[in-house]
């Protein structure tokens, strides 16, 4: 069976290159996997899910569209297509739906994109040369000095179907050392990328001192309760949507995905290349993404039977770190240092739903932005020793609240 993780990869890969993607708020986010332009610029919403459907996820997802009234279609897609019974299921519930909905198998749903695909029987393996594809196209339109962005859909869907033919000659090297970076860089970086190792060892700065990156450690509170107390399958399908927006919201602000560890998300950001305005994306990000956790959150505590306190934390901090390549046959980059600990004190100090900024990184900030940070509101705190581990003296620190979130991304 095909991961429904796979199935999102390749259509984020495919949306993206098209600019089919709507600029979503943090609460769409949270309600669906993909919101992309259809005809006359309608919205198209998309679920991506595993095959094992069951009356209450539809009925959930019917619920969810109800409340929505520029959604013109919506895509339940599955990796396989449904079988009768089930399809009869989905189309009774929909029956007094104003919206028109679809349930199609991943294969179905390609067939209709008009691209010239080439599906075999191996889909898995179609599915890849297609993310291939896509991803080779990005990275052509990027590394032109036009970019992407002013070439039209038919262009684009152009290039695509001739990287798609490329790939399926054999006349792409699928083992292309950039690919393996996908998971944590953005399109927009790897494409800067040249296919040759030590060169991307050089452009990584592997191994040597990276001055003035920044690091945010996030974390959601109780969330050892919240599995306690929630159904594995609900669970299963909160994490895969908060992990998918993280990464999409790293990229979104140019930032790098260190890790997912458990609920926590360690991004770096102002790393590979440095620039100022890095300081201000890095805020965005981090106030966009406990939006989205609030709104995902906010949904999935609806459906337990107890009241649990929840929320996102963040920390972020300033400094040096190193850049270390731990993977084997593909590139996998982390990142070490003693700032990463002390984002993590931040974060453990942060009040929910709110951002601790270290002093260094207010000042940062503040340098390269001021008109930015006199856009919000922000208190000076300070940290006793014995609540940041690892700090020897008193910490001083800056507390954004969750009132002033929607204000910081606008």
């Amino acid at each position: 069976m095909i991961e429904s993780y796979l199935i999102e990869g390749v259509l984020s890969s495919l949306f993206d290159l098209l600019k089919k993607k709507v600029v979503t708020t943090p609460s769409d986010r949270a309600k669906f996997d993909f919101l992309i332009k259809g005809e006359d610029d309608k919205k198209i919403a998309i679920e991506v899910k595993g095959q094992n459907i069951t009356l209450k996820t539809i009925h959930n997802i019917e619920n969810v569209i109800s409340n929505y009234k520029d959604i013109s279609e919506f895509y339940l897609i599955t990796p396989e297509k449904p079988e009768s019974k089930q399809l009869k299921a989905f189309e009774n519930v929909f029956k007094d739906s104003k919206t028109k909905v679809h349930w199609l198998g991943i294969n179905q749903y390609l067939l209709n994109q008009n691209l010239d695909l080439e599906l075999t029987d191996d889909i898995r393996n179609s599915l890849l040369n297609l993310q291939v594809a896509a991803l080779t196209s990005k990275y052509d339109l990027y590394s032109k000095s036009h970019i992407g962005s002013d070439l039209g859909y038919d262009k684009l869907a152009e290039n695509l179907k001739q990287n798609i033919k490329n790939v399926n000659q054999g006349k792409i090297d699928k083992s292309d050392v950039r690919f393996g970076l996908r998971r944590q860089f953005s399109d927009k970086t790897i494409s800067q990328l040249e296919n040759d190792s030590k060169k991307i060892s050089e452009f990584l700065n592997f191994g040597d001192k990276y001055n003035d990156a920044i690091i945010i450690l996030t974390d959601i509170k109780n969330f050892s309760t919240l599995v306690s107390a929630s159904d594995p399958e609900e669970l299963n399908e909160l994490m895969s949507k908060y992990y998918t927006n993280a990464r999409e919201l790293v990229f979104k602000y140019g930032g790098v995905l260190d890790k997912f560890i458990g609920d926590a998300v360690l991004a770096i950001f102002n790393y590979p290349e440095k620039d100022k305005v890095n300081y201000k994306k890095a805020t965005q990000f981090c106030a966009e993404l406990i939006l989205m956790g609030e709104n995902l959150l906010g949904d999935f505590q609806k459906k337990l039977d107890q009241e649990i306190e929840t929320g996102t934390r963040v920390g972020i901090a300033s400094g040096p770190i190193y850049a270390l390549n731990i993977g084997k046959e593909d590139f996998e980059v982390t990142f070490i240092g003693d700032k990463i600990n002390f984002a993590a004190r931040l974060e453990k100090n942060c009040v929910v739903n709110g951002i601790l900024m270290s002093n260094r990184f207010y000042h940062k900030l503040d340098d390269s932005d001021s008109e930015f940070i006199q856009s919000f509101k922000l208190s000076e705190i300070k940290i006793d020793p014995k609540d940041a581990k690892g700090q020897t003296g008193v910490t001083t620190a800056w507390q954004v609240e969750k009132d002033q979130m929607e204000i910081i991304i606008e």
